[in-house]
């Protein structure tokens, strides 16, 4: 069973304290948050709130297995959480996910996950081909007309960041994979338990689901002008 637990802002900035004081301490830091869950959500569940996916780098730099969530705020740019996201990604095994209040804004998040595939790196360094640039694509979305990428990093469709939804109800969904009531979530304690840790597994299989369905469809991005009104 996945084991869950929610990190106030107020104790995220207390861990940043204990980071800063020593390397002892980061270790020690890690060492907790890694056998205290499975799984942190970050963030208070109310209010604008700092970026936390600032805060997830800086935890899955110091613990080995945990997986972080971020809840994300309504001023951060799409475009640039999913670059923050997919960089953490690719750097800390895939144990990263997002969570938000909005299924519109976290399918965004997915579908600009898919816009440059992993797979269309060729590195045929003889024949100087390095990437297929017909794979790389420009999105279409109704709701968010002015942003299509393409993302500047590749990220593997079939493992990306898990997206979760806040909510009390509803059911996953293209774009979001998980459904969480936010309030139900254990709160961390001052006072953890440490655990027997086990070894480091991939965002998507401490939440227990399958495979990334990729879902995005669009338009080469190399291809033509391009549109001027879109980031």
């Amino acid at each position: 069973m996945t084991r869950l637990l929610r990190v106030d802002d107020a104790t995220l900035a207390g861990f940043a304290v204990r980071a800063g004081e020593s390397r002892a301490s980061r270790e020690l830091l890690g060492a907790e948050l890694d056998a205290a869950a499975d799984v942190l959500l970050l963030g208070d569940l109310d209010g604008p709130g700092p970026d936390r996916t600032a805060a997830a780098g800086a935890l899955l730099a110091i613990t080995r297995r945990v997986v972080v969530v971020p809840i994300i705020g309504e001023r951060q740019h799409p475009i640039n959480l999913a670059r923050t996201l997919a960089t953490l990604s690719n750097l800390h095994a895939r144990r990263v996910g997002v969570a938000g209040t909005s299924a519109a804004v976290l399918a965004l998040i997915s579908r600009l996950f898919e816009t440059w595939p992993l797979d269309a790196i060729v590195g045929d360094t003889e024949g100087g081909v390095y990437v297929d640039d017909t794979r790389i694509v420009r999105i279409s979305d109704p709701s968010y007309p002015n942003i299509g990428g393409p993302l500047t990093l590749p990220v593997d469709v079939d493992d990306k960041p898990v997206t979760v939804l806040l909510s009390s109800s509803g059911s996953a969904e293209p774009g979001v994979d998980v459904v969480w009531d936010g309030a139900a979530v254990p709160v961390w304690d001052t006072v953890v338990a440490l655990g027997a840790g086990t070894d480091a597994v991939g965002a998507r299989a401490a939440f227990g689901i399958g495979p990334s369905a990729p879902f995005a469809t669009g338009t080469p991005a190399f291809a033509g002008a391009g549109r001027l009104d879109q980031v």
